[in-house]
């Protein structure tokens, strides 16, 4: 086993060389017995596995906490969730109607006024000269 695979057996099992498969464990020994380097990345590995085990572990919940949870679910009054209007409701409201219409304004002086009706749908899908014009002919044909 060289370093290289040393640590990606690191990356894939961890600093605990109990939980390597059992080929890999003697090889990996072998290698952190002999080789300074190694060993030091062992440690790194199981500092790291230490400080994951660290954070994922359940945090204690007291009683007070319980307490606090249990008479907010029931204390009976109902939480207003309800949108009041406000002077900053009233700015949003009227800051998104300004940018529309200012998008709108912007959009049709952009359209050419040749097309007619499919001015819009050239300027998002792009038109060509060679494409054929498909309508509801009874007969089923193009026209």
């Amino acid at each position: 086993m060289n370093r290289q695979s040393f640590e990606e057996g690191l990356s894939r099992y961890g600093g605990d060389l109990k939980r390597w498969p059992d080929e890999l464990r003697g090889e990996a020994e072998a290698l952190v017995a002999d080789d300074e380097a190694a060993a030091a990345m062992l440690g790194a590995a199981r500092r790291l596995d230490g400080m994951l085990a660290a954070i994922a572990a359940p945090q204690p919940v007291g009683s007070a906490m319980l307490g606090r949870i249990i008479a907010g679910i029931g204390n009976g009054t109902p939480h207003d969730l309800t949108v009041r209007p406000t002077g900053r409701l009233f700015a949003w409201a009227s800051t998104a109607l300004a940018a529309f219409l200012v998008a709108g304004f912007v959009a049709g002086v952009a359209l050419p006024a040749d097309q007619g009706e499919d001015a819009f749908a050239g300027l998002m899908f792009g038109t060509s000269a060679d494409s054929a014009t498909v309508t509801d002919d009874p007969e089923g044909g193009v026209l």
